[in-house]
């Protein structure tokens, strides 16, 4: 048995069903026992902020993928990412589980400085002092996130964000994240840090670009908003103050390289699937 936090999320989904195919028993841990139903996995649906919870969900399991379930409307965002690492680190110790696959980012070497993923710092510590032989996936920035730029082009006419425009940035697709989680599941013969980087990087320009060729728009512009009008635009978007702050603060710390890959490109951490391979699916998703 394999116990898959985020069950219906989009690396979650896919973790199991690539788990599944592969002849495993997978239990889902979500917030609607429906929707994780409907992966295939056994439902296991309840509070990520209740480490009894989380405990029942994880026992038995041989193997348990975390991650910290995230909620931008949180007013406190990294308090409440801090009660759901704290119930997840004591429900890895309570379970007697014997192999815990965590999802973070790169970046998460940092203590502090990088916004969103600061809290993924502290998760890793948390879950390293724990003992239990622990593999930690660091991805870059999802390419799946263009998504989230598909109304704004659509009623503005412009890929807009906190990233330096000609800053380029390793980017990385969920399914690619979730294949490499998926098959440290069930091999559990490694621990560690991976960092999952894409097949190559991009500046949002050249994003934007092949975003605007996929709509037909070729020249889409990327504009690059001052840290008010972005936290502005996000509180509009239903981010609490606190979460958009913390997104323009990592965008800051990609910006000036506090958080970038430890080691550079390698063939391990160069994944296969392209911006230009992902982007007619995102926009037929929305459009």
């Amino acid at each position: 048995m394999i116990t898959v936090m985020g069950a219906t999320g989009h690396i979650g989904h896919r973790v199991v069903r690539l788990l599944r195919e592969q002849g495993h028993d997978v239990r889902g841990v979500g917030r609607s026992a429906n929707r994780i139903a409907a992966t295939g996995a056994d439902p296991c649906a309840g509070d990520a902020a209740d480490a009894a919870f989380l405990t029942d969900a994880f026992r038995g399991a041989d193997a348990v993928f975390t991650m910290l379930p995230d909620d931008a409307a949180e007013p406190d965002h990294r308090a409440a990412q801090d009660a759901k690492g704290e119930a997840i680190a004591a429900a890895v110790r309570a379970s007697g589980v014997g192999y815990v696959v965590a999802l973070s980012a790169v970046g998460a070497d940092r203590p502090a400085g990088t916004g969103f993923i600061e809290a993924l710092h502290a998760q890793e510590q948390r879950l390293r002092a724990t003992g239990v032989p622990l593999l930690v996936l660091r991805p870059t920035w999802f390419q799946d996130n263009a998504a989230a730029a598909l109304p704004v082009v659509a009623e503005h006419g412009v890929v807009a964000d906190a990233l330096a425009p000609d800053i380029a940035v390793p980017m990385v697709a969920t399914r690619d994240v979730a294949a490499a989680a998926a098959s440290a599941l069930a091999a559990r013969d490694r621990t560690g840090i991976v960092e999952l980087l894409g097949p190559r990087d991009l500046t949002p320009v050249e994003m934007a670009a092949i975003l605007g060729a996929r709509l037909g728009r070729p020249d889409l512009p990327y504009v690059r908003l001052p840290a008010d009008e972005m936290i502005g635009a996000l509180t509009g978007a239903g981010f609490s103050a606190d979460a958009a702050g913390l997104h323009v603060a990592m965008c800051e710390a990609i910006n000036d390289g506090r958080v970038a890959p430890m080691a550079g490109r390698t063939p391990e951490n160069t994944t296969p699937t392209r911006f230009e391979d992902l982007v007619g699916e995102l926009v037929g998703q929305v459009v």
